[in-house]
């Protein structure tokens, strides 16, 4: 199957955001076949993380302890070069000091890969989410437990990716187009301002060098639309633009990555809003010198809509991270990020944050792995009611079918 050959905004999220879990780094879960001819794999992880900083406060912060549980099952067909998948998961939170802080999450995903002919190419993906935003963050950032309930969201998108020419051929040309859906279920006083809508139509055009790259030209348009004018009457509503020019090499046994460097224009409805014009871009590099070790960067700068104060933030983000396998059954992960926000408009806000990971993955069997990870997360901003340091140390568990062999 061929795979989208889009892959830094997936690597930028990696390195980007300190996230909960570790990744599977070495375990390979195993599969089981129905008649249909579906391959399941699932998966069941469950862990234990203590954070020093819940609501993520400058001062007089609270500690909790949590216990996560997150089962997972994937199906896939395979018929030939198409491919067809779903992705069903969820994860329960328990924390030991409130049950109004208890969550469960749910995921759901899909993916199609038809190949009419060899000139011919179409991937679809599909996912809908149930999530709650982290006590502290988004709608409550700054008000750390002043509010006695979660907020709770729903979000809905849809990709679709035209590809026209021969994998051998010197050029190719790729249509894309999307829907994003964000809405609030609580707080509908204050959220019904921040449901939104997110249409995309792009094309991208590539140039075979012959010499394991692609040279592309990106074009692409993502207009926002607000579901309710703030009570200030100043629409959020805008149109982003985007021209990038980029280079991507194909893996090989050293190398992979991708670049993209370009303009972009950002123009709200509102000419109470201030808009944005100026340099973006996106970059993903994989390095692996050794087959057991592999270092990943990345970086990206961009405006983007804020969640609750100003016109837009421009978003600078740089990342590393590190994979090293000792052995058949240790491994570490050395991780560093550092985003730099500006906002603008009626507001006059800088945001720093550091985020360090450090983590050990224990594979006790082929189908069984013990993950310790340390966290630390450094914000500092110019307004100080939104400034935190917090740690978090947890342990996981995961557990899967054992792998075929």
């Amino acid at each position: 199957m061929k795979m989208p050959t889009n892959t830094i905004t997936p690597l930028l999220v990696a390195l980007s955001v300190v996230v909960s879990t570790p990744a599977l780094a070495n375990i390979k879960p195993g599969s089981f076949m129905t008649k249909d001819g579906a391959e399941i794999t699932p998966t069941l992880q469950t862990g234990l993380r203590s954070n020093d900083n819940f609501f993520s406060t400058p001062d007089n912060s609270e500690s909790r302890l949590i216990w996560s549980i997150a089962p997972k099952i994937s199906a896939l067909i395979d018929d030939g070069p198409d491919s067809y998948k779903l992705d069903l998961g969820s994860s329960t939170s328990f924390h030991n000091k409130d049950t109004i802080d208890n969550f469960t999450q749910v995921n759901v995903g899909a993916l199609v890969h038809k190949e009419f002919t060899s000139k011919h190419r179409l991937d679809v993906t599909g996912n809908a989410d149930w999530l709650y935003e982290p006590r502290g963050s988004g709608l409550t950032e700054g008000l750390g437990n002043t509010v006695n309930e979660l907020v709770n969201y729903q979000q809905q998108d849809i990709a679709m990716r035209y590809e026209y020419g021969a994998m051998s051929s010197k050029a190719q040309i790729a249509l894309i187009t999307g829907f994003y859906n964000k809405k609030y279920q609580n707080f509908r006083s204050v959220s019904q301002f921040r449901d939104y809508d997110k249409s995309l139509i792009g094309v991208i055009g590539y140039y075979d060098t012959k010499a394991a790259t692609r040279a592309f030209l990106e074009v692409k348009q993502e207009n926002y639309r607000y579901d309710a004018i703030q009570i200030n009457g100043i629409s959020r509503d805008s149109n982003d633009v985007k021209v990038l020019l980029g280079m991507e090499w194909d893996a090989t046994a050293v190398t992979m990555g991708s670049f993209k460097v370009g303009y972009q224009n950002k123009d709200f409805a509102s000419n109470r809003r201030q808009n944005f014009s100026g340099l973006s871009w996106e970059a993903a590099l994989t390095w692996q010198p050794l087959t057991y070790s592999t270092l990943q960067l990345a970086t990206s700068r961009a405006a983007k809509d804020p969640l609750v104060q100003g016109d837009y933030i421009r978003e600078s983000v740089y990342g590393a991270n590190w994979n090293h396998n000792w052995s058949e059954h240790l491994s570490s992960l050395v991780g560093l990020s550092y985003i730099d926000e500006q906002y603008t408009g009626s507001i006059n806000r800088k945001d720093k944050t550091k985020n360090a990971r450090l983590g050990l993955n224990y594979l006790v069997s082929s189908f069984g792995m013990v993950s310790s990870y340390v966290d630390f997360i450094d914000r500092n901003s110019t307004q100080s009611t939104i400034e935190f340091d917090r740690v978090v140390v947890g342990i996981n568990f995961t557990f899967a079918l054992k792998a075929n062999k």
